[in-house]
């Protein structure tokens, strides 16, 4: 799971694809802001009050400051995206990054830039954190650190009832598969592939386009089979785009996603910390996650044993969500590479 920015052009696409009036409309006004059924999604996020305890924590600079500066990258829906005026950002990064914000007696301001400027930004003291649906891996540790917020992870999105059943990359011989140019995604397809053809079967047509918007008209259009992506993007897509649906989800070894800080700054680390954990405690957290079907459980299903024991040590729970946010500073603590964690196949997307 390696978020990567979607092209200019993404939510004049999605006007084509959507039920709703377009991706970057406003979801509290034109439809559900993902797949949660309206019976359980909240009406509205919370708004929340600074906690004392949270606010002792923050670093005297950016209290005497009086902002925190974020950096995004959108569109990226539903994490980060823009209502119809295209000026104002919206999304479950978003929210949630107020609430934070809140949390510490801050006003935030974000900045929206390319997903490869985040880090070098940070690095060079221009944001004091970036939020863009940053998987926490090895490779980034060495370089920034980390305050957790969600379990992600990727999945497969099919048309429904397609009898398409596929529920690893191992499935995928013989399909034509769309998937975001650049990705981690990509890949894992290239060596599924090669053990399609080593197996004797057909290889995988893997149709790499550069806006995820495109990947998943791609799908509804017939010119793809199967989509992988972001399990929060296929999630989406499948709550807007009629006749498409999540066959099955997957993890990493990384799919816990965090708050990227510059590297060494404890205690701004440990300030965001106990902003999430406050949000987790008073139940503003889970409201938020609620409202943008991001980060909570699916009725009825669990973690594999085999991934408890890789994602408990992350504060994550049996059912997917996270309990308790952690600090990563330590690359040590992410294994490097990429193992998937396959879930089953879910009932009634195929058939």
């Amino acid at each position: 799971m390696t978020h990567r920015s979607q092209g200019f052009w993404g939510c004049l696409l999605a006007g084509l694809l959507l039920t709703t009036a377009a991706a970057c409309a406003d979801p509290t006004t034109v439809s559900d802001a993902a797949s949660t059924p309206s019976s359980t999604k909240p009406a509205t996020v919370p708004v929340t009050q600074a906690d004392p305890a949270v606010e002792a924590l923050v670093p005297a600079a950016l209290k005497q400051k009086g902002t925190l500066v974020l950096a995004t990258n959108a569109p990226y829906p539903p994490l980060e995206y823009f209502k119809e005026d295209n000026k104002t950002l919206i999304g479950y990064d978003i929210d949630l990054g107020n609430a934070i914000g809140a949390a510490m007696g801050l006003k935030v301001e974000w900045k929206n830039i390319s997903f490869d400027a985040i880090i070098p930004g940070l690095q060079a003291g221009k944001y004091d954190g970036g939020i863009a649906g940053f998987s926490i891996e090895h490779e980034r540790l060495g370089t920034v650190d980390f305050v957790s917020y969600y379990l992600s992870g990727g999945g497969f999105l099919i048309k429904k009832g397609s009898g398409i059943k596929v529920g690893s990359f191992a499935d995928l011989c013989g399909y034509r598969v769309a998937v975001q140019k650049g990705v981690s995604q990509v890949d894992a397809l290239t060596d599924a592939s090669k053990d399609c053809v080593a197996k004797g079967k057909k290889a995988i047509t893997i149709n790499q386009i550069p806006d995820q918007n495109v990947v998943v008209l791609n799908l509804a259009s017939g010119r793809a089979d199967v989509v992988v992506g972001d399990k929060p993007q296929v999630e989406y897509a499948a709550g807007h785009a009629e006749g498409l649906c999540v066959v099955s989800t997957y993890q990493t070894g990384h799919s816990i996603a965090g708050i990227a800080v510059p590297k060494g700054k404890k205690d701004l680390t440990t300030a965001l910390q106990a902003a999430i954990n406050h949000l987790i405690e008073n139940g503003d957290y889970a409201q938020i996650s609620k409202f943008w079907n991001t980060g909570v459980a699916v009725e009825g299903a669990t973690l594999s044993d085999q991934y408890q024991k890789v994602s408990e040590p992350w504060g994550v729970g049996p059912d997917g969500t996270v309990q308790k946010s952690l600090v990563f500073t330590d690359p040590a603590a992410i294994p490097p590479g990429h193992t998937y964690y396959y879930q089953p196949i879910r009932e009634g997307c195929a058939e």
